[in-house]
């Protein structure tokens, strides 16, 4: 082996010993695909990593759990939970592979978590109020002589029930 063929094994060896095993194989981050039905909700991530609308694809710190909430006019607000776990065989082969170094660095970085599930897909459901929270105006009017009553509303779909006692 030449002179220059050793400097290159050298540095290569060098740089995968000065890192983590997970840095290496996928990083600190992770991407999760989050879809909902209907689309276009408002989702929000705890802890904070911005709004966005669905469909969309996190990118996430692997070494947190999250909460994603879903909102969207006219339906129940809705939670998915994204756990964060060890990878068992990342951890193994930082310890074989790379020894301390790999471990400090996969385990500040959080290289060596991973988030599950890593695709979400939520169903919001209709809310009990039809109008989506925007009020229905309703009017109600008399005759003189209390024979009509016209009513009238600007929501479509609105039934009312006229009893006279």
């Amino acid at each position: 082996m030449s002179a220059r063929e050793r400097a290159v094994a050298v540095a290569v060896l060098a740089a995968f010993l000065s890192s983590g095993c997970g840095a290496i194989l996928h990083g600190s981050r992770q991407n999760i695909d989050v879809q909902s039905s209907p689309s276009g909700a408002h989702l929000e991530t705890s802890p904070a990593t911005g709004t966005y609308a669905t469909p969309t694809t996190l990118n996430l710190e692997r070494k947190f759990s999250y909460v994603l909430t879903f909102t969207s006019p006219g339906h129940n607000p809705a939670t998915a939970n994204l756990h964060s776990s060890v990878g068992t065989g990342t951890v193994i082969a930082d310890v074989l592979l790379t020894g301390l170094i790999g471990v400090l660095v996969d385990g500040l970085t959080g290289a060596w978590y991973g988030l599950s599930p890593e695709t979400v897909n939520v169903t919001l459901t209709p809310s009990d109020d039809a109008s989506g929270g925007t009020p229905i105006h309703i009017q109600i009017r008399g005759s003189h002589d209390s024979q009509k009553v016209e009513i009238q509303s600007d929501a479509p779909g609105v039934t009312v029930h006229v009893v006279r006692r």
